[in-house]
């Protein structure tokens, strides 16, 4: 295959999977002849079939979903003198270690693997604790560090060895993803950590988060579900958002922007997932939760499916679990409507039996997980903050996020009672 500056590689598990070209416009991807003639090869992406029948509008959503946003974008564009608009070049600099499986680089060869890592001063650490300077920024596409991550909020690839956080260097693979206080929305690391834990009392699957204190902030760590540990040091595992999944741009994430609903979100899962009356259940418990703990920001970037090692397509464990509520300044508006509604206040049976229909699940269902988890949460808000406070200390955050979620609890019990 002839190597072009204007084109980059895409690896999966050191296997070339195919070409990125950059057509001033937009990323066109094609699969490589070696990946379409292995039978144990599988398509990146529900949007990007290995009949090729795709467009380049869904090719470029894909791998555009692959970079960070916003301000975050922004930052590391500045830094890197790169085009804000430029995804082709970020993806050259930033390609190295993205969410899921997949490796970027400027040759066909495959990626030399790597085990190098840098380590993270306490000083450097503490002072990226308080959300300025920006870290990922300042780190990442600089001395060897190719790492990409989407989403809009600062936060930093990293792996730990003997207690000490590390970046990893070329193709060596992060293990954590640490997450800084914010310098608009106070407590974050803190309230995300509480609301994980809540998630977890109610048995929903979550992503493993703790706190780690620095001589400034509290920094949230957490286990990156896509990197299992092997004999060899660790394997990437491949998944994709829903937005990828759907071939929907990064910048079109929320429903009202034409990102996906709930109804999409349950046809994919319905198609696409080995045991779809499971990861259903799971998608009803997402959607309920996020209600009743005030997490306004769960959009399509913000659910993913997650490949599994026996070959399993499933819901990956929930992430970017925060309480917006707890900030005045951010809309209480849900991302996805429910039932056609996206106040939280005005949800109510005949929301979640419209939302039943759309997502072809049963009334009954909808209505027990309801009812399940409108009487479990206070129990599960009064553990986590008995567990949050005798592992890390008290927080302002505890108190107002139960009194959030307790509130929702009462409106959508007196809701369920009063129509049986």
């Amino acid at each position: 295959m002839t190597e072009s500056p204007l084109t980059l590689y895409v690896h999966y598990q050191h296997q070339l999977v195919g070409t990125l070209h950059w057509n001033a416009e937009r990323l066109v991807f094609r699969y490589a002849s070696e990946w379409l003639d292995d039978a144990a090869t599988f398509p990146i992406s529900l949007s990007l079939p290995l009949s090729g029948e795709f467009s380049e509008t869904e090719s470029h959503a894909f791998f555009v979903n692959l970079l960070p946003e916003a301000s975050v974008r922004q930052r590391i564009c500045a830094a890197l003198k790169i085009s804000p608009g430029n995804d082709f070049e970020l993806l050259r600099a930033i390609g190295g270690d993205c969410a899921g499986a997949l490796t970027i680089t400027e040759t066909a060869a495959s990626p030399q693997r790597s085990v190098e890592y840098e380590p993270i001063l306490d000083k450097q650490l503490a002072d990226w604790s308080t959300g300025t300077p920006d870290a990922f920024s300042a780190i990442t596409g600089q001395n060897e560090v190719r790492l990409s991550l989407a989403g809009a909020q600062d936060k930093l690839p990293v792996h730990e060895i003997d207690g000490r956080l590390v970046i990893p260097k070329g193709d060596a693979p992060s293990t954590l993803l640490i997450k800084f206080a914010s310098p608009f929305y106070s407590h974050l690391p803190e309230n995300e950590t509480f609301v994980s834990l809540v998630a977890r009392r109610l048995q929903l699957p979550v992503v493993d988060i703790s706190l780690r204190e620095t001589a400034k902030k509290r920094i949230a760590v957490i286990q990156r579900y896509d990197r299992v540990a092997v004999e060899a040091g660790f394997q990437r595992l491949h998944q994709e958002d829903f937005c990828q999944a759907l071939g929907i741009d990064p910048r079109q994430k929320y429903e009202k922007e034409g990102g996906p609903s709930l109804a999409q979100c349950a046809a994919v899962i319905r198609e696409h997932c080995s045991l779809p009356i499971v990861e259903l259940r799971r998608l009803v418990d997402w959607v309920l939760f996020n209600v009743l703990l005030g997490n306004a920001d769960a959009h399509g970037k913000n659910i993913s499916l997650l490949y599994k090692t026996n070959g399993q397509r499933v819901l990956a464990p929930f992430y970017d679990l925060v309480c917006t509520r707890n900030y005045p300044k951010i809309d209480r508006h849900l991302a996805m409507s429910i039932g056609g509604r996206t106040d939280p206040d005005l949800i109510g049976i005949a929301q979640l039996e419209q939302f039943a229909e759309e997502i072809q699940v049963g009334w009954r269902q909808v209505r027990e997980a309801a009812q399940r988890l409108v009487a479990l949460t206070p129990q599960a808000l009064d553990e986590a903050a008995q567990e949050f406070t005798a592992t890390w200390g008290a927080s302002p955050v505890l108190a107002r996020i139960t009194n959030i979620a307790a509130k929702q609890c009462k409106r959508l019990d007196r809701e369920l009672t009063k129509n049986g």
